[in-house]
């Protein structure tokens, strides 16, 4: 039996002024696929998720995305005059889904992320670890189909680090795909494949 395919892109290309930033990028993720994507500073990276997002147009390939995407940017997105609550509340509206059916869940990532506490703080008065925190709850709290996550655990402690992979196989067993961009890649057997992205090339090393 064919699995589902959450995720499917095609020769994507993006130039800025006649420099190639993207060359002809493909890449196909299965439901309950988790797949890294490593390079270095200017390799394409963020322009490759910026097309898939329609925050940038390629200049040609096409993709399919799911219906219901998280996102976990590595910029910080969160408004600083906001309670946690609010934006947790902003994000239910974002994401169309039945929030009903994801309280129970929503509840017990609040409590293994310990941010029960901060539920009405302002995201302005939160130490970044906690900023953090609250940025990736946001994109995954709905169970969504297909997940991305730019350096999604930057100010972790270890801790919250061992936390973070307990959900990210959680999710990953009820059926989401993960896409994870990172500078480095640490627990490499985490992943089910492994592409490098070197001057707008993508290519699979694992």
């Amino acid at each position: 039996m064919s699995k589902t395919l959450n995720f499917l892109c095609q020769d994507l290309t993006k130039s800025f002024g006649g420099n190639n930033v993207l060359n002809g990028c493909s890449l196909k993720i299965e439901a309950g696929e988790f797949i890294g994507i490593v390079g270095e500073n200017g390799s394409g990276k963020s322009t490759f998720v910026r097309c898939l997002l329609g925050f940038l147009k390629p200049d040609s390939g096409s993709f399919f995305l799911p219906r219901h995407i998280g996102y976990c940017p590595q910029d910080n997105i969160l408004n600083s005059k906001y309670k946690v609550s609010e934006h947790l509340l902003l994000a239910k509206a974002i994401t169309k889904k039945n929030w009903v059916v994801h309280v129970e869940y929503l509840d017990s990532c609040l409590k293994r992320l310990k941010l029960l506490p901060y539920l009405k703080s302002r995201i302005g008065d939160l130490s970044s670890g906690t900023y953090q925190k609250v940025k990736f709850l946001t994109s995954i709290f709905h169970l969504p189909d297909l997940l991305i996550l730019d350096e999604p655990y930057d100010g972790f402690d270890w801790q919250m680090y061992l936390v973070f992979w307990e959900i990210i196989a959680e999710i990953k067993s009820r059926g989401t795909s993960i896409m994870m961009i990172s500078h480095l890649i640490y627990d490499r057997d985490k992943f089910d494949k492994i592409f490098s992205m070197k001057e707008g090339y993508l290519e699979q090393t694992q």
